[in-house]
């Protein structure tokens, strides 16, 4: 019974990815939308092909590999659930700001001379910014295409494609560093579990500790601090205030480490101190002497002090480091690296939209509202 009823659910998931295939068949309302709708396209006659596999091949039909056909049959269903989620539904669905956000991420694109295609943006994130690497499809939260101080973080999402793509010649240099200064945080771990071995502390704990560490960096955040650095290197200030007005907004200790278990991202601290060594690395001091400044405050403000086990995990050698490595990676690849008299359209709006929003907080929103029209409609808006 059950491989009758496999069969019935691999023909009506057949049905399900043909019509999902048919809802974006429509004429697309613009050009920006066009490479989500061919990925979408070739990912769904994939699935259909493997859906249709699990029906014949004469190996998986086998009666000793019915946990395996199962298990092929749960993954393929799963792949296809969040393409319907993610990118069929951006399709299906799309909205003026979608094209909007989409069409700002081309010309930044343009603008830091990135070397690879800009993703699709939708406005369907249930979080907050984020990439899917594998659909280009990056993905903000609703009401953002009508403010600009989290905009900086499309300049992050788009570092994440720099790690995530593979064999291509024109990021090679960038990936050479980061698989340095990934040699670099597994060279720094071996050499403190050396010391640790010779220490007269409670060195199993320490030891496991230290693992994680190493597994923390290695995993995500080596990924998550190349990609702030390169906003940081490519915007500039506007990022770190970015940065900062999340953490205000949204974050919790920023010094937190979670061990036992994992952290997909490092400690909000640590990725403050890595941008302000990026900041000093581009000669920007004066904007990092004021974003530390201002940081510290709110830091104080909040009662929040580093545990011990902080500095071990975001040693101060690592976040050097990992500018460093991130810096000559953006030069290797040809991305524009700011200066102190960069000028141009969404680096000039983004940035400036900091100062207006210190310098004067009570009119802020009356020139946001006015740039975001003007940035909408295609004019310069700074």
């Amino acid at each position: 019974m059950i491989e009758h009823y496999l069969n019935a659910a691999i023909k009506q998931e057949q049905e399900r990815a043909k019509i999902l295939k048919g809802k974006i068949s429509h004429t697309l309302p613009a050009i920006e939308l066009n490479a989500l709708h061919q990925t979408c396209q070739d990912r769904i006659d994939t699935t259909i092909d493997s859906l249709e596999l699990l029906l014949t091949d004469p190996l998986i039909l086998q009666k000793d590999l019915i946990h395996e056909r199962i298990r092929l049959f749960r993954r393929v269903i799963g792949d296809l659930s969040l393409l319907e989620t993610t990118a069929i539904t951006a399709l299906t669905r799309p909205h003026a700001d979608d094209i909007a956000l989409s069409k700002l991420a081309f010309k930044i694109h343009k603008e830091i001379n990135f070397p690879l295609p800009p993703p699709t943006v939708t406005c369907l994130s249930r979080e907050y910014f984020s990439i899917n690497t594998s659909l280009r499809l990056l993905e903000v939260p609703l009401a953002e295409s009508d403010f600009l101080l989290h905009l900086p973080d499309l300049y992050h999402e788009i570092a994440h494609l720099l790690i995530s793509t593979r064999n291509n010649p024109k990021i090679a240099g960038y990936q050479s560093e980061y698989g340095k200064f990934l040699a670099s945080v597994s060279n720094y771990y071996e050499g403190e579990r050396i010391i640790n071995r010779k220490s007269t502390g409670p060195k199993e704990y320490i030891d496991q500790a230290l693992a994680s560490f190493e597994y923390f960096w290695i995993r995500g955040w080596a990924n998550e601090i190349f990609s702030d650095l390169f906003a940081i290197y490519t915007l500039g200030p506007a990022f770190a205030w970015a940065h900062f007005h999340l953490t205000a907004e949204r974050g919790g200790d920023p010094y937190d480490i979670q061990v036992p278990g994992f952290m997909s991202h490092p400690p909000d601290q640590a990725r403050m101190e890595a941008m302000l060594v990026g900041l000093n690395l581009l000669n920007l001091k004066k904007s990092a002497d004021e974003i530390q400044k201002i940081w510290e405050e709110f830091i104080n403000a909040t009662g929040t002090k580093p545990t011990p086990l902080y500095r071990r995990a975001c040693p101060l050698e690592l976040l050097e480091r990992a500018a460093i490595h991130a810096l000559e990676g953006t030069k290797q690849i040809g991305c524009r690296i700011i200066q102190e008299d960069t000028s141009s359209q969404i680096h000039d709006i983004l940035n400036n939209a900091w100062v207006k929003f210190w310098a004067n907080p009570e009119t802020y929103h009356e020139w946001e509202r006015d740039c975001i029209s003007r940035l909408k409609d295609g004019s310069s808006g700074s």
